[in-house]
């Protein structure tokens, strides 16, 4: 059997494998001028595949007849262009750095004069700034009716009860709360506060993370 692969422009094909598959069976490549000979075959039906990087997988069926050389003459045809493979993904920009408000000035506060000063009395709800600096902001708030729902969406913050008693509401649990306790609640998280008992409750919160609106 005399073999000659070529393209379909005529021109031959070489390295390209080819497997025998019959009666007898054998595999061999193309030589430089596109040709492979199987001699010393029996006679009988069989099946060629041709195979190779630059082509596309082609089989063939060829009769031997005794006696005879069987001449075959296969174009293939180019295999189609591999897919660019894909460019990595971007790295991830860097989070942007949070605006930070102006810087303020060291203080020392005495906490119950201040309180003498800044009480609350009948009022529903008083808050007093203690101090302001970048994303750090302290307040003093003192309660006599409930604390409306608050929520931070880009800041953290912390609570310390130094006076009276009454409950904390974070993301729909309750706590209650007497003087000395510390409340940490994340950002985005909706928190509020209630009064319990005849004295104002009384919240020393530091609030971290956005930008102070002033400094103090």
């Amino acid at each position: 059997m005399a073999i000659t692969v070529t393209s379909p422009q005529g021109s031959t094909l070489s390295g390209i494998h080819v497997q025998l598959m019959g009666t007898s069976e054998r595999n061999g490549e193309t030589n430089g001028s596109g040709q492979l000979n199987f001699p010393g075959l029996q006679a009988g039906t069989y099946r060629l595949r041709f195979s190779g990087e630059p082509v596309i997988t082609f089989e063939r069926e060829v009769t031997l007849r005794p006696g005879q050389v069987a001449d075959v003459d296969v174009t293939l045809s180019a295999a189609p262009p591999k897919p660019a493979a894909p460019a990595p993904p971007p790295a991830p920009a860097p989070a942007p750095r949070a605006a930070a408000g102006p810087v303020g000035q060291p203080q020392t506060l005495d906490v119950p004069t201040l309180l003498e000063k800044n009480f609350v009395g009948t009022m529903p709800r008083r808050e007093t700034l203690l101090s302001c600096s970048g994303s750090t902001r302290t307040t003093m708030i003192q309660l006599n009716m409930p604390l409306p729902d608050r929520l931070y969406d880009a800041a953290d913050a912390v609570y310390y009860v130094i006076g009276g008693e009454g409950a904390a509401t974070i993301g729909g649990r309750e706590a209650k709360l007497a003087t000395n306790a510390y409340v940490s609640v994340p950002r985005n998280t909706v928190h509020s506060f209630t009064r319990a008992g005849r004295r104002p409750l009384i919240l020393l919160a530091v609030l971290s993370g956005e930008p102070c609106e002033e400094a103090r």
